[in-house]
């Protein structure tokens, strides 16, 4: 753990409740015990299921339940399991699920890592821009105009703070930086364009949103990151991220198995 980090902060965060907050699905409900999130099948994250607050129900009829859920509205049933939900992780595997994006997510301190000097190519705004909204799209995007909506009205769900370096007259390079409360900030969508990268922008971006956060009143970072993304990994690390949990998705078939199929 990175001893810039407060020795209480990271053992008593529920980084998952956090991320639930910075990244807010447009519609939610409680089935049973779990949280189940829906944004039209944009993004894994506003669109699968957690047990918030409480342990997993790997229990047949809990599962059953979610996974109708997202059925209805044709969507494939998701679940978003943390190291600690093993039970329901293989329930859900028996029911034939498949194991996808293992994420780790990463912390630091922020006051003792940023100052509040400014670095002028880095534009910051409270909301994003179409400018802003077409690099990251263009990097992480997956869909066209009508998902882009969508994704904005995630981005926007929330107070944030949005960031973007400016290049010979053109933003080339963005993150945006989630508030939610309680002297914590996310770190979201971090992109840059391919043809910028290897130069550094990414992590001037970064630099720059956490100071603002700071000045915000932001004391304490997390943001999450592909296990596989070794590239990032490095980046975070320079900044001055640690790993403080980890956890991945179950996705499951968006028409019901044939009876016999799969075991409970």
């Amino acid at each position: 753990m990175n001893s810039s980090l407060p020795e209480t902060a990271v053992p008593q965060t529920d980084f998952a409740a956090l991320a639930d907050a910075a990244w807010p699905a447009l519609e939610r409900a409680r089935v049973g015990a779990w949280q189940v999130r829906f944004a039209e099948g944009v993004t894994r994250r506003a669109n699968s299921a957690w047990p918030a607050g409480g342990e997993a129900d790997a229990s047949p009829g809990a599962l059953a339940a979610v996974e109708s859920a997202y059925r209805e509205r044709g969507l494939p049933p998701l679940f978003q399991l943390s190291g600690n939900d093993g039970a329901v992780r293989q329930r859900l595997i028996g029911r034939g699920y498949r194991v996808a994006d293992e994420t780790l997510v990463l912390a630091a301190s922020v006051a003792p890592l940023f100052d509040t000097s400014t670095d002028a190519a880095v534009e910051l705004a409270d909301e994003p821009s179409a400018e802003w909204l077409a690099v990251w799209w263009a990097v992480d995007g997956r869909g066209g105009d009508a998902e882009l909506d969508v994704a904005r009205r995630i981005l926007t769900g929330v107070p944030a703070l949005y960031a973007g370096l400016r290049v010979d007259g053109a933003v080339v390079s963005v993150a945006r930086l989630a508030l939610v409360g309680g002297g914590w900030g996310g770190l979201y969508t971090v992109a840059t364009l391919p043809d910028h990268r290897r130069r550094g922008y990414s992590e001037r971006v970064v630099r720059a949103l956490l100071a603002a956060g700071a000045a915000r009143g932001v004391r304490d970072a997390w943001l999450q990151v592909l296990a596989s993304n070794s590239g990032a990994i490095a980046l975070y690390s320079r900044v001055g991220f640690t790993e403080a949990g980890r956890y991945s998705y179950l996705v499951g078939r968006l028409a019901v198995p044939p009876a016999g199929a799969c075991r409970a």
